[in-house]
């Protein structure tokens, strides 16, 4: 099924680290960028993310919050996740918060590119007459445009290395092309076709992804004022800043909550990660044995409605279920929230295949909804007002209209 996601470019076909199955390609590209995408390195990025951070508040502040206009919130967190990537990955933005619109139609490129794949991933014999065909190319080139991009950006990053004495323009932090740049000078295979390969994961993974799993935030606060009026109490209680800092929010029991049962209910990918059975076989609790070669997998948002793991509502938003319960000892609630917690991070596949990105999406996550909340009283035109969605391998979300007036407490 991964196949199709293969990119096609001058008649080649490029793998990645997302979508090969070769297990010597995975760990010899994945092993030299592995540590810049741990939990510690995201957070030296948050000056970054506070930048974006920044300017989509003052944006949202002279767009909708000053004027009385109503926000396609949809539309805009996906502003957001994208050009938050943009920043921590190459230091600059698309320009999507600034133009308030789809720059280029770059998101809506992607949106096509994927559901491309959620479709022919699931009957990959036919990419070979679309997307890959040698004679004449059928369909919206998946990943082409991001790596066209990417070419663009690396090449602009050595002029201004040339031309400034192997110096570029000073950010708060170092971001990834910088990052991946640097291992050109003690890795042997890294080159700047490797820095590209690299960076355009960057910049067509932690887009839509992101902005599916943001955006079931808004709204199902929308749908749950009482959840939501908890949620800024929780907020203003601790004196939250603006842009709100990881170090201050990271303790937050029922931000916390609220992004967990977020996940839950609307995971961000939602067909199935394909995997493969190994060499002797996969033994289930249950006895049964699956032989070798079969393809398995759970899709998470079955995973994430187990009833045995959240309990009887498990189809209800309800944020409540992650915190201790009363008369539940700290040892009991402990193992309960970690069999959540596990089930539902399992959209983020596990082991060696994880996702890189999970770390940098939360975090970018727990941010966003504690500044946004702090700084804007935002609802939906109407409680009981229904998005629109679509499940093409990642989720997509569209109809989210909300009202936004700063709180003026931040």
């Amino acid at each position: 099924m991964y196949q199709p996601n293969d990119m096609a470019v001058n008649g080649q076909r490029i793998q990645n680290i997302f979508n090969t199955r070769d297990k010597a390609f995975h760990a010899k590209y994945k092993t030299p960028i592995a540590g810049f995408w741990s939990q510690t390195k995201i957070l030296e990025l948050e000056p970054l993310m506070d930048e974006t951070l920044r300017l989509l508040v003052d944006t949202l502040g002279e767009r909708f919050a000053g004027t009385g206009a109503v926000c396609p919130v949809d539309d805009w967190v996906a502003y957001y996740a994208w050009d938050a990537v943009a920043n921590v990955s190459f230091g600059r933005h698309y320009g999507f918060i600034e133009q308030g619109s789809d720059v280029e139609s770059m998101i809506a490129e992607s949106t096509a590119g994927l559901f491309y794949f959620a479709r022919v991933s699931q009957v990959p014999w036919v990419d070979e007459w679309l997307d890959k065909n040698p004679v004449m190319r059928i369909g919206p080139r998946p990943l082409v445009n991001g790596f066209l991009y990417s070419v663009k950006i690396v090449t602009e990053y050595q002029q201004h290395l040339a031309a400034a004495g192997r110096t570029v323009e000073q950010k708060p932090a170092e971001h990834f092309l910088d990052k991946y740049h640097r291992l050109k000078e003690s890795i042997d295979f890294v080159d700047d076709n490797q820095v590209i390969r690299w960076l355009m994961l960057n910049i067509l993974a932690g887009g839509d992804s992101t902005a599916g799993a943001m955006r079931a935030v808004f709204y199902y606060l929308g749908r749950n004022p009482c959840v939501q009026a908890r949620l800024v109490a929780e907020l203003d209680g601790a004196n939250v800043t603006v842009p709100a800092q990881h170090r201050d929010i990271r303790h937050l029991r029922y931000l916390d909550a609220v992004i967990w049962e977020s996940l839950r209910i609307c995971p961000g990918v939602g067909l199935i990660l394909e995997r493969e059975v190994p060499a002797g076989g996969l033994q289930l609790p249950d006895g049964r044995l699956i032989p070798a070669g079969i393809k398995v997998g759970i899709n998470p948002c079955v995973v994430t409605r187990d009833t045995g793991v959240y309990g009887g509502d498990a189809d209800e938003f309800r944020p409540e279920r992650w915190l201790r319960r009363d008369g539940e000892s700290e040892h009991d609630y402990l193992r309960r929230h970690r069999r959540m917690s596990e089930a539902t991070d399992f959209t983020f596949g596990a082991g060696s295949r994880v996702c890189l990105g999970k770390h940098l999406a939360k975090t970018e996550m727990y941010k966003l909804v504690a500044t946004l909340y702090r700084a804007f009283d935002i609802r939906l035109l109407r409680t009981d007002h229904e998005w629109k969605y679509c499940n093409s391998w990642f989720m997509y979300q569209t109809d989210i209209p909300m009202v936004i007036k700063r709180r003026g407490k931040a």
